[in-house]
């Protein structure tokens, strides 16, 4: 199992959680893809995290997409962690102009909005507005990971 914690204060932000691959997009379900009364699942399954290689949040780029239209793409660092909102610990939401929008939750367009309880580290950015997926991605730079002992159950012997 691995636990995440900030480099700067070294506070743990996660509680175990095990590596698995990233979904695939077109399996993630946002919000507004749900039928009313329905809860939306988070991204990634409860005690599970994701390294997603792809540039992650801003700042955006402009690029051309299939059509050549311009269009404004993420610039921001690549091998983010990927995790469920519930795993997460130890963060404080960052309030200030740009950092909390959206209409239902925090759509994280603006980079990081949450930070780190033990020294206020810009640490995080949670997105869970009603068009993005429920997840909280970890800025690659700001955390380390650490690999956590065994559970050794009660009938296991030390060896």
């Amino acid at each position: 199992m691995t636990i995440f914690r900030c480099v700067k204060c070294r506070t743990e932000v996660t509680r175990p959680v095990r590596e698995v691959p990233l979904p695939d997009p077109a399996d993630a379900r946002a919000p507004y893809e749900m039928e009313d009364g329905q809860e939306c699942p988070p991204r990634m399954a409860p005690g599970t995290f994701a390294v997603d290689p792809r540039p992650a949040g801003p700042p955006w780029t402009e690029a051309s997409d299939r059509n050549g239209d311009r269009v404004l793409v993420p610039g921001g660092p690549r091998n983010s962690v990927v995790l469920c909102p519930a795993d997460v610990r130890d963060l404080r939401p960052i309030h200030g102009k740009g950092r909390r929008n959206g209409c239902c939750g925090p759509d994280g367009q603006d980079g990081p909005n949450l930070a780190c309880a033990g020294c206020d580290a810009e640490i995080a950015t949670e997105y869970g507005d009603c068009w993005t997926w429920q997840q909280v991605v970890l800025v690659p730079t700001a955390v380390e990971r650490c690999e956590t002992p065994p559970v050794r159950s009660e009938e296991e012997p030390w060896t």
